[in-house]
């Protein structure tokens, strides 16, 4: 796939692990994906972790700071929306029922950012870019195929983020209601009902990650200390994927196109 150079705004455009053990992730995620630590400093003993892929960023590892853990937040991966204005991005979540988690902050020359959550609960954050674009490389093994959000008000949750991030929406043909998510007349991410098969799960955004072979990936995965949620499943017609709890407990998905 080609260098990624810009995204569109409202796509998701950065990913980032929050993990309880950045040695043990970094480990985990380079032997599953290739990826190559490059670290940035961020703070006194704290580390950005940059992981490239062919020498193009594809996602961040950083060691979870203080405050989350005593706030009881456990590892988990980030997503961010490019915008054109973080401030704006900020003001539309408040008059819309969302909440600001912290920011919007510049983050050195990199680019300006807020986190936030939507009116179900689901986190999520907004990149006006500067320096950094977001990821360079997409849609291969290694690299970011598809967002999703599993929420508890699939119509409402829709709403909110059309609204926000001027995005159109449609839906999916399956056995499922399923709606996708639309920038610039492709198709970003999608949305769907948390259903009672799920279990107590909370809303939130999902990450998933090329691979060349779900099976070998999910069997080297539970090599390596991690737990496998759901096992190869195929979309007709799309692709294979499986979900995966990482050996620090953040979750993730994989995925191979048909």
């Amino acid at each position: 796939m080609p260098e990624v150079t810009s995204h569109a705004p409202g796509t998701p455009s950065w990913f980032e692990l929050s993990t309880n053990d950045e040695n043990g992730a970094l480990e985990f995620y380079s032997a599953i994906f290739g990826w190559v630590d490059d670290p940035q400093p961020i703070g006194e003993n704290w580390l950005y972790h940059m992981q490239k892929l062919n020498g193009l960023e594809a996602a961040a590892i950083y060691q979870q700071q203080a405050e989350e853990r005593n706030l009881g937040v456990p590892s988990h991966w980030n997503t961010y929306f490019t915008v054109t204005n973080a401030d704006d991005a900020v003001a539309k979540v408040q008059q819309a029922g969302g909440a600001v988690l912290f920011g919007p902050m510049d983050v050195f020359t990199a680019g300006r950012m807020a986190m936030l959550q939507d009116r179900q609960g689901a986190a999520f954050a907004v990149w006006q870019p500067q320096d950094h674009i977001g990821c360079r490389v997409k849609g291969e093994p290694g690299a970011i195929m598809w967002n999703e959000l599993v929420t508890t008000d699939q119509k409402d949750a829709t709403d909110f983020y059309t609204g926000l991030l001027g995005l159109g929406s449609g839906s999916m043909e399956g056995p499922m209601e399923y709606t996708l998510l639309k920038a610039s007349g492709d198709d970003v991410a999608g949305v769907m009902q948390i259903t009672e098969d799920m279990g107590p799960v909370p809303p939130n955004w999902m990450v998933y990650f090329g691979v060349a072979n779900v099976d070998d990936t999910t069997s080297q995965a539970e090599s390596l200390g991690a737990i496998v949620l759901v096992p190869g499943t195929d979309i007709p017609g799309i692709g294979r994927f499986a979900t995966i709890q990482d050996p620090q407990g953040a979750v993730f998905g994989i995925f191979t196109g048909a």
